[in-house]
């Protein structure tokens, strides 16, 4: 699958530096004196290197009047592209993801973040995260179905006005802030929806996610340990990820494989620093009473509650007609 990928980061430098000789063409096309200022600036560069290998003594002095002459022949260059709105890096490569240039991995040799989330989403095909987040983000999130009616002194729009700037909080300080969220209440009140937001928001940033419902999440540990799927991508993105969402938590098996499962990725990430979000239509009682101690301290301890309140959406959309 890797080499599928890395052919793919392949065509997207050549596809750069076909795109960069195009835009160098058309400019010197339309301003021949770019061109002209081009060539004096390599030929001058040229003979900068020959004066210090001929006259090595006086390399100071050499290097000094070439960079005053530079300078004169790049301010004219500067001042035709700035009369005529051209970028000053048009003759320059332009990368998916300047932070590998496109290759993949960082200078140190680590995979880069954009080529983690892409083994990530190929080996999470079947989720179809994109089409998801496609229609389910901060630009398409409504506060219409959430009553302005108050309940226990706060109503479920002014509710979910704080959950939604907590929400968008959560990813504008990502790297700064230490708390993972905890999204609870009945079914149908935003929770997954809210999760896309956040997910589709960090990843455009350039983070890494994982989004999994509780069951899916649970049975790709159970095929991977009993070795019926290679799932170790997937595995190593769980524990690694920048962000991990896990939906419904609740409705998966309960037995001793899958909480040893839970409380090791919670306990791994919150050591390493790793946030999470957790969506459950469990209240933290009940959270309390179905899960261990260890599990459920963890979790008063490293995540913010949100207690989403309202009406189903679904059911409204129905009565509605939408």
């Amino acid at each position: 699958m890797i080499e599928k990928i890395l052919d793919e980061y392949e065509e997207y430098r050549t596809t750069s530096e076909t795109e960069r000789k195009r835009r160098i063409a058309e400019v010197y096309e339309k301003f021949p004196q770019i061109e002209e200022l081009d060539k004096e600036i390599f030929k001058l560069g040229s003979e900068n290197v020959q004066n210090i290998i001929r006259n090595p003594e006086n390399s100071d002095k050499i290097n000094s009047d070439f960079k005053k002459k530079l300078k004169e022949l790049e301010d004219k260059k500067y001042k035709i592209l700035k009369e005529n709105n051209i970028p000053k890096d048009y003759d320059k490569k332009k990368y998916r993801c300047e932070l590998c240039k496109d290759t993949g991995y960082t200078d140190d040799g680590k995979k880069c973040k954009c080529l983690k989330q892409r083994l990530i989403n190929e080996a999470y095909s079947k989720s179809n995260l994109g089409d998801i987040l496609a229609v389910q983000n901060f630009d398409t999130f409504s506060f219409k179905y959430y009553s302005k009616e108050k309940t226990d002194g706060i109503s479920p729009y002014d509710n979910m006005q704080a959950i939604y700037k907590r929400a968008k909080s959560f990813c504008e300080n990502f790297d700064s802030d230490e708390k993972s969220l905890i999204f609870y209440g009945s079914t149908g009140l935003g929770k997954t929806f809210l999760s896309s937001c956040i997910a589709k928001d960090l990843i455009d940033s350039g983070k890494t996610v994982i989004y999994s419902r509780a069951a899916r999440f649970f049975g790709i540990y159970e095929d991977y340990k009993f070795g019926r799927a290679e799932n170790k991508n997937l595995i190593d993105g769980i524990y690694g990820c920048d962000l991990l969402i896990i939906d419904d938590l609740g409705t998966e098996a309960k037995n001793s494989i899958n909480l040893s499962f839970l409380f090791d990725v919670l306990s791994e990430r919150t050591a390493n620093g790793k946030k999470m979000i957790i969506n459950t239509n469990f209240d933290l009682g009940e959270l309390a009473k179905n899960y261990s101690q260890r599990f459920t301290s963890r979790i008063f301890e490293f995540f913010i509650p949100c207690k989403f309140t309202g009406s189903d959406i679904r059911l409204q959309k129905m009565t509605n007609g939408e």
